[in-house]
């Protein structure tokens, strides 16, 4: 029966033999291994199938680890080896079931290409691209703990027997690291602190004049620790959990301005429970209330803080630097002093002006700006506009002075008919509409005509008003003569004043000459001439009867 057996196993595949591998080889670098298909009498079998490589410590440290086929019993080729360690290469048919095993030769790092950092939680791995096994451990805001750092080769490899540089970074703008550090023998041990909570990494990074590839680490997690301080925000600031700035005056624990805020108009203040880092955490339940030096009202006045709590605020005088802070009301928390500026916005505006102008007159309305306390406010901003009607303002933007009172020009000069302009006047919170009636005493005014009433005049009144419409400000010369042509008054205006003025200009006489004396009854003759350097602007006569 056995020698039968043994006639079977003539001629079957029975073992690979390894042509001797040289020693050391390097990590990553490829080398020519020959393997021959040996039957049991260790004849080159003739084997024409692939086989499988492996290494003695696992197949994921060789490549190819799929040869072949085999041609004729031999195959010859380059492999790679990534683990540095003293090793062998298996060879594997799986369907006869056999395995054979070359020398035993040493592998040797490669050449220094790269860091790799280590959590806590976490091996090196040497021979893989990732370098790394094993989940890093949680940390908490605040604690130190201790990282590991190697240079390596491609795979990972420790490369030791020489010093190195190595510097650190992190996600975390506020993580304490150290500025600098040596490895020793290719490794090296070097303490942390995060301060922001949430998920992180850092950065192993060459010294200046090194090339060598920096190095992320895996992602790993920053928790909160414990309640132990109270953040109050104003509307423009926002947190800034991690900061490390500890005077009160650079705003621990936030970010930007408290913006300005208003007397008497509510605003909303937000109190945090922090960790000792400005972590928003959970608190136990503290009852908090608000603080201020001055004059000031809360709602409510007091809350309890769980993850957050809101409160409306409202300041009863203007000034800057107004303090607030938050306290535990059993004691034992206490923010720092936030400080910002109340100002005074107008709430009321106070009118002045005329019902009633003509067309081509200046109008002054005069306001007067009150805050909610109904003080007057200095320096602030008044718009006037012209919401209704073919008027216009010549101030559309006033400061008031420091009786909290502005001076605004209304003009209308392109009506043809009498209306009603409605003038809209803000300031603040505070918006008031007035309307004032434009009085066009003739139509033919604004066509360039004269006009004048009484006409005629003496007996019913001591005075005429005479009105003329001048398109724009020029130098004018006003004449009036008697019947007989002779000249009775005469005046001149420069342009802009009235009488030069664009728009509607009014003139009185009271019937008396240049001097002094009353003229006779009669019909008079007024002339109006404006002159430019360009030529005449305006000229017009009008008949004005005079009885006494």
């Amino acid at each position: 029966m056995s020698a039968a057996l043994g006639l079977l196993l003539i001629g079957q595949l029975n073992s690979f033999e390894f042509t001797p591998i040289a020693s050391p080889q390097y990590a990553g670098d490829s080398f020519n291994i020959s393997i021959i298909a040996k039957d049991a009498a260790g004849n080159i079998y003739n084997y024409n199938r692939p086989a499988f490589l492996s290494t003695s410590r696992g197949a994921i440290y060789i490549y190819p680890n799929v040869i072949g086929p085999f041609r004729n019993g031999v195959w010859q080729g380059r492999v790679v080896i990534t683990l540095a360690e003293s090793l062998q290469i298996t060879c594997t048919d799986d369907s006869f079931r056999v395995t054979s095993t070359s020398n035993v030769f040493q592998v040797l790092p490669g050449a220094p290409a790269t860091f790799r950092i280590l959590l806590p939680g976490q091996q090196l791995s040497p021979g893989t691209l990732e370098g790394r096994l094993g989940q890093p451990d949680n940390q908490t805001a605040g604690d130190t703990f201790s990282i590991r750092v190697y240079l390596t080769d491609n795979w990972s490899n420790p490369v030791s027997n020489r010093t190195d540089s190595v510097c650190f970074g992190a996600t975390d703008s506020f993580a304490r690291l150290p500025s600098g550090g040596v490895m020793i023998n290719g490794s090296g041990s070097f303490t942390v602190s995060l301060r922001r909570a949430g998920q992180h990494r850092l950065f192993a990074l060459p010294a200046p004049g090194q090339s060598y590839r920096a190095d992320t680490s895996s992602v790993f997690r920053i928790n909160p620790g414990a309640f132990n301080r109270l953040l109050l925000l104003l509307p423009g600031e926002i947190p800034l959990p991690g900061d490390t700035t500890q005077a009160a005056w650079q705003s621990p624990g936030k970010s930007g301005t408290p913006l300005p805020q208003f007397v008497r108009e509510p605003f909303p203040v937000v109190v945090y429970g922090c960790d000792e880092c400005w972590n928003r955490i959970r608190a136990p339940e503290v009852s908090i209330s608000l603080h201020s030096e001055f004059p000031v009202e809360f709602v409510p006045a007091e809350t309890v803080l769980t993850d957050s709590a809101v409160f409306s605020a409202q300041f009863n005088s203007a000034g800057a630097n107004q303090d607030i802070w938050v306290s535990a009301t059993n004691g034992g928390y206490e923010s720092y002093h936030t400080r910002l500026e109340i100002k005074a916005r107008g709430r009321r505006i106070l009118v002045s002006a005329p019902d009633t102008v003509f067309a081509g007159e200046t109008a002054y309305i005069r306001v007067i700006v009150r805050d909610a306390n109904e003080q007057p406010i200095t320096a602030t901003v008044c718009h006037f506009e012209v919401v209704k009607g073919n008027g216009e303002m010549l101030d559309q933007t006033l400061l008031t002075d420091t009786l909290g009172s502005a001076l605004a020009r209304f003009l209308c000069t392109r009506s043809r008919f009498a209306e009603f302009d409605s003038i809209r006047i803000t300031s603040g919170i505070a918006d008031t509409s007035i309307a004032i009636y434009v009085s066009i005493p003739d139509s033919s005014l604004l066509s360039g005509k004269i006009i004048a009433f009484p006409n005629p005049f003496g007996f019913n009144r001591a005075a005429a008003e005479i009105y003329y419409y001048l398109n724009r400000s020029s130098a004018i010369d006003f004449r009036i003569y008697d019947p007989f042509g002779n000249e009775v008054l005469s005046r001149s205006f420069r342009a802009g004043e009235e009488g030069g003025k664009a728009g509607v200009n009014r003139i009185y006489w009271d019937g008396h000459n240049l001097e002094g004396r009353r003229v006779a009854s009669g019909i008079y003759v007024i002339q109006v001439i404006g002159e430019l350097h360009t030529g005449t602007t305006f000229k017009s006569t009008y008949r004005l009867g005079v009885v006494w």
